[in-house]
């Protein structure tokens, strides 16, 4: 049952982005940031650079989530 809960919120979330993006880009005022994981290595972009410190600080809070989290289970 919790596999099907995490596909909901998964899709849940990207329906949003999609959403909240398409009603930025048609009021002009679009920014973006975005976090790539690549093993340990983290690769930020952002279409400014407050948006790229937001992408990281967001992407450090997950890590810290799921490693407290993984680490519970062991």
């Amino acid at each position: 049952m919790g596999r099907e809960w995490g596909w909901i919120l998964v899709m849940a979330g990207f329906l949003l982005l999609v959403i909240s993006s398409m009603q930025a880009a048609f009021q002009g005022n679009a920014d973006f940031g975005g976090v790539i994981l690549i093993g340990p290595i983290p690769i930020v972009f952002g279409s400014s650079p407050g948006m790229a410190i937001a992408a990281m600080l967001i992407a450090i809070v997950l890590m810290i989530i799921s490693f407290l989290l993984f680490c519970r289970q062991a």
